[in-house]
């Protein structure tokens, strides 16, 4: 199959109908993972494919870092053909906001995109990976926390194994000069996962915010994948 081909079956997939709103959770094993920025890349992918509204939610109101990248403010309207909402950090907080994003018009919001602060083991993140429809995991390719992740991830008990086989999309994101991803990728791939790799991309690094047209072609054909294995994910968990 070409490249191209490729590319035409993945925007399908990403452009699959959603009848009601599927969650979506951006989580990391470790803090200051890179969670706002795949969150943002997610968001603006599936708003540029969908006919159906995409919501991204900042669960971090004092650090608004999803909020940064896609240089939007309460009120601003939406950026990029992406909503943006805030909840405080609890679970009762973000459990008010997606209701209210549903309420708002179910068959409205097809994905609603969720930058969970802290990291996979805090309360919030639980929360969207037991509730939620996809959760997607965002591991930075640098050797000492590479290692720590996969550490941590073997340590989840049974059922967190099966969610994460289930309802886990992996990306691993290429930090700098340092790039462990292909060891890292063999390993995810030993556990039954196939991740995305997104390619470090000098806008991403720099840009606050983010701007879809300015990144590299290899990036955008990442965050394509990604965004057609989420709606897949979703899509097939709601069922």
């Amino acid at each position: 199959m070409g490249r191209l081909q490729e590319e035409v079956e993945l925007i399908a997939a990403a452009r699959r109908p959603i009848a009601i709103t599927r969650w979506v959770g951006v989580t990391s094993p470790v803090t200051n993972g890179g969670t706002s920025t795949v969150a943002a890349l997610l968001s603006t992918m599936l708003a540029s494919l969908r006919a159906d509204r995409v919501v991204a939610v900042d669960v971090d109101p004092s650090g608004a870092e999803l909020s940064r990248r896609l240089e939007l403010a309460i009120g601003a309207g939406a950026i990029e053909g992406v909503s943006l909402v805030r909840s405080d950090p609890t679970v009762e907080a973000l459990r008010s906001t997606l209701a209210a994003v549903q309420s708002q018009g179910a068959r409205d919001v097809g994905l609603t995109v969720v930058d969970c602060p802290g990291s996979m083991f805090d309360e919030i993140a639980t929360e969207v990976a037991n509730t939620g429809h996809c959760t997607v995991l965002v591991v930075p390719a640098i050797e000492q926390v590479a290692s720590y992740c996969l550490q941590q991830l073997d340590q989840l008990p049974p059922a967190g194994q099966e969610l994460l086989l289930s309802r886990g999309v992996v990306v691993i994101t290429q930090v700098g000069d340092e790039d462990t991803s292909s060891r890292l990728r063999d390993a995810f791939r030993e556990r039954g996962l196939d991740p995305v790799i997104l390619p470090y991309d000098a806008h991403i690094a720099g840009a606050w915010p983010l701007h879809s047209s300015e990144l590299d072609a290899d990036t955008r054909r990442a965050v394509l994948d990604l965004a057609a294995r989420v709606v897949g994910t979703a899509t097939a968990a709601a069922g």
